[in-house]
């Protein structure tokens, strides 16, 4: 022995030595007094806590202080569970340092006997409730014995002989009863250390066989999710290890290649020694046993803990590659398992085995991937119907990733993607089905975008996203999250845009709520396919990374989306109109100002749906026109509005001459006059017209006939503030001074002097002479006569009329035409013709030649109106 040793060794015998001998005296007077057996063992725990961890402190020194220690085992009945935990904690220092290297093989088969009294008690007897703390201690100290025992080269096999196997399986069995049924999640953690020692350190295969069953049942049972009785991730991780290690332990398939290529008889196996288990049908009847234990254990792959599912993932694989051929029945459930964890991999064992690994060695489990992808494909349909959120999320994850990890394999199939096709349409279509109804269509009110007009009308609009239109509710947030991630995964996954084309395709023929998800099935995979090329485009032209059929695609859809917004369809469901107004929005973002061109055939179908009934349709019109102003770089939406007004007369003016009227059509008029003014009043002296003859021909709908008078108040108002009715000087007639004078006396005395003057005038003239000859000669008559005829021509060119304008012209129109509907049998009708007459009137009565013909018109009809009760 090194001298150094020596002398360390001999200091530290010295520094326990008077700590052993006065425990061993109080020991050996055996009068019982735990107190002062407590304070002396708790002085012999400080010192071997100071001297234990020195090499020099071997076997000896631990057998020397595990004299006195014997004396207060022997009586543990005399004492208390106070001092017996001490002696413990001082046992289990020997065994953990001392007798690391080498322990009596005699004294460890004490050691374990008394070790495995105080856990489980006496066999066959009732088992005595012992204190948390001294079976926690005890567990430990048998780890750390089991420890040293596979360290001795004769420990294995002594452990495992005739006389000794009672012992250590009565061991196994209370490690087994603390991990399941302790109080503790410290006692349990503790017990699956020491059935890892244990297992460790037994050698023997027939005794690892007859220790199966029961330990995976133990294990099993403390692996099953429960709601009664939650297990830390700590012990849920150490008992996955633990379940691994027995399972690898005794069905690796280097294990088992002798039994599954033997062919035993049942005589041959009968004819075996009694106890050599390992026989073909034992391992028939373990392995379907394992299959039912690794069923429950597979359902912590929804634990919330990563740490676990972590674990469960390296559990599955590592069974999947050690154990293949063995556990054969078990392939497709821990291939499930695998998809299910697929991406919860311990960042620091990226070396370390993967299923795609194991995929590409083993095409069975290829096959098992593409087996259970086709089965989760098949019952999203149902999932989808529940209302449980979390196995939604559960299936379209596990659909994601089992889609990647095919991808990477090259195991995709066109019969797997139809069947994918398929599912996601039901899928969304019982989730439509289920999800609140959409608001019926009711007939427009008189003025239900105001609040989009006055956003119009301000210069600083702000840009907004679309809200979600398809799972909108708060609680199912997750769920859409995952089903457009699932989406996206599928554009990796899949040829490109490949599944959008089918779902077109099947939207043209469909109907009700697998129209609709359908519908959007193609508009996401359209827009998460142009969005992943969105960097690119950075660096090379758009035109060079768009294939043919990603083009024809997009123009399709995007075809499609402009029939669906300019169809007049009371029962189609808004939120296929929302789509399409999604889908027109997209395809202005990636156009850029190219853009422009098609607002004449998008611009009027998408305003027309500010008078929608459906607030949620007004709002997504509303987004949609901001994107459209802000794509085609318009400095707001109201300039875009402006600039291509004359877009939005011709077809409006088209539709009022083909008599194809829609209840937001007059809202979409009101708009364009607010928003540009009387400038916009000089083409529209064709429509007035347009509307009274659909005013004749729709008189019976009373909300139309509202919408359309609207309008033409609306023109009145908008021409009655025209600074410009008349062309430039038109005298002005000043009202109110044409007006009659007020009568007073002056007034009167003026008046019958002017008489009298007159009449004193009369009186004073007198009769002249009857002329004889004529005044003037025929000649100077008839140059008078050219002379006066000449005056009267300038007096008439004088009194020409000065043209008027357009404008002026249109409200003198309306007047006249609307005179003919104040007989209406709607009270608030009359009520608005009489506004528009009155502020007509207003605007029109500058010019009194024009405008008392019309008073003349329009005079019996309004005064008739008094008389209405």
């Amino acid at each position: 022995m090194d001298p150094t040793v020596l002398k360390t060794r001999n200091e530290i015998f010295h520094e326990l030595k008077p700590y052993c001998v006065n425990l061993s005296q109080l020991a050996l007077k055996n009068a019982g007094d735990s107190n002062s057996l407590i304070s002396s063992t708790e002085n012999l725990l400080g010192a071997l806590r100071r001297t234990c961890d020195n090499e020099a402190f071997d076997e000896k020194l631990a057998d020397y202080v595990f004299f006195p220690l014997s004396q207060i085992l022997r009586s543990k009945q005399k004492y208390t569970d106070k001092l017996s935990e001490l002696t413990l904690k001082c046992l289990r220092l020997l065994l953990e340092q001392g007798w690391r290297n080498h322990i009596a093989i005699d004294l460890a088969k004490q050691l374990l006997i008394l070790l495995t009294l105080m856990i489980g008690g006496v066999p066959g007897q009732a088992p005595i409730k012992a204190p948390e703390e001294l079976v926690f201690e005890a567990l430990a100290a048998l780890a750390a014995l089991f420890d040293d025992l596979a360290r001795v080269p004769e420990g294995s096999v002594t452990i495992t002989n005739e006389t000794t196997m009672p012992a250590v399986g009565h061991c196994i069995t209370s490690i087994l009863d603390a991990i399941t049924n302790g109080p503790s999640t410290e006692i349990q953690s503790e017990g699956l250390r020491a059935l890892k020692a244990a297992w460790n350190c037994i050698k023997d295969v027939q005794a690892h066989a007859s220790f199966l069953p029961g330990t995976v049942s133990a294990l099993t049972k403390c692996l099953t999710p429960t709601t009664t009785f939650r297990r830390s991730q700590k012990t849920i991780v150490m008992a996955l290890e633990s379940l691994l290690l027995v399972l690898t332990t005794v069905l690796s398939d280097v294990k088992t290649r002798t039994i599954r290529a033997s062919r035993n008889t049942l005589m041959e196996v009968e004819s075996k020694r009694e106890n050599d288990m390992l026989t073909k049908s034992w391992l028939t009847a373990t392995t379907s046993q394992i299959k039912l234990s690794l069923a429950n254990v597979v359902k912590l792959r929804t634990h919330k803990s990563n740490s676990v599912r972590v674990s469960l993932n390296r559990f599955c694989i590592v069974l999947l590659d050690e154990c293949h051929d063995t556990l054969a029945d078990s392939n497709s459930i821990l291939v499930e398992t695998c998809l299910s964890l697929f991406g919860a991999e311990d960042p620091l064992d990226a070396g370390t085995t993967s299923i795609v690994d194991l995929a590409t060695i083993h095409s069975s489990i290829g096959e098992s991937i593409k087996k259970t992808c086709y089965n989760w494909v098949t019952s999203l349909p149902r999932v989808m119907q529940m209302n449980d959120e979390t196995a939604k999320l559960s299936a379209l994850h596990q659909l994601s990733a089992s889609y990647k990890l095919l991808s990477k394999l090259d195991l995709g199939s066109s019969i797997l993607d139809e069947a994918l096709s398929r599912s996601l349409r039901d899928g969304l279509s019982s989730v439509i089905e289920t999800s609140s109804h959409p608001r019926a269509m009711q007939e427009v009110l008189s003025d239900p975008n105001s609040q989009a007009l006055m956003m119009f009308s301000s210069e600083q609009t702000l840009f907004r996203d679309f809200p979600p239109i398809l799972i909108p509710e708060v609680s199912q947030k997750a769920t859409r999250i995952a089903m457009v991630a699932f989406l996206r995964s599928l554009n990796d996954s899949l040829p490109h845009l490949t599944m959008a084309s089918e779902m077109l395709e099947y939207v043209l023929q469909a109907s009700g709520p697998s129209l609709l998800a359908a519908y959007w099935i193609s508009s996401q995979l359209t827009q998460l396919a142009a969005s992943q090329n969105e960097e690119m485009n950075e660096f090379f032209e758009s035109t060079l990374l768009a294939s043919d059929d990603s083009q024809a695609t997009n123009h399709d859809l995007y075809s499609y989306s402009i029939s669906v917004l300019s169809r007049e369809d009371h029962n189609l469901d808004w939120r296929m109109k929302g789509i399409a107004l999604e889908i027109v929005s997209n395809s202005a973002k990636r156009l850029k100002e190219d853009f422009r061109a098609e607002l004449v055939y998008i611009l009027y179908p998408v305003s027309q749906l500010l008078g929608s009934t459906s607030g949620d349709l007004r709002g997504r019109a509303i987004v949609c026109l901001n994107i459209l102003a802000q794509a085609c770089g318009y400095p707001s939406t109201r300039e875009l509005i402006v600039e291509n007004v004359d877009y939005m007369v011709n077809a409006i003016s088209l539709r009022l001459n083909t008599f194809d009227i829609s209840p937001q059509t007059p809202q979409v008029l009101i708009m364009m006059i607010r928003l540009t003014g009387p400038s916009l009043l000089l083409y529209l002296d064709d429509m007035v017209s347009s509307i009274f003859a659909a005013l004749d021909n729709f008189h019976g709908y009373q909300g139309l006939v509202e919408g359309l008078f609207a309008v033409l108040g609306e023109i009145v108002e908008t021409g009655s503030h025209f600074r410009h009715l008349r062309l430039r000087g038109a005298p002005h007639v000043d009202v109110i001074q044409r007006g009659t004078r007020t009568i007073t006396v002056d007034s009167i005395v003026q008046a019958i002097e002017k008489q009298q003057e007159r009449l004193k005038k009369q009186e004073n003239i007198g009769s002249d002479e009857f002329p004889r000859e004529p005044w003037k000669s025929a000649s100077a008559l008839l140059d008078d006569m050219a002379e006066v005829g000449e005056s009267n021509e300038d007096n008439n060119v004088e009194k020409e009329k000065i043209p008027v304008t357009k404008t002026y012209t249109m409200i003198e129109s309306i007047i006249r035409l609307c005179q003919h509907y104040l007989t209406n049998p709607s009270p608030t009708l009359r009520t608005r013709l009489l506004g528009l007459i009155r502020t007509s009137s207003a605007a029109l009565q500058s010019d009194e030649e024009n405008f008392l013909p019309i008073v003349n018109d329009i005079w019996p009809v309004v005064i008739d109106r008094l008389y209405d009760k």
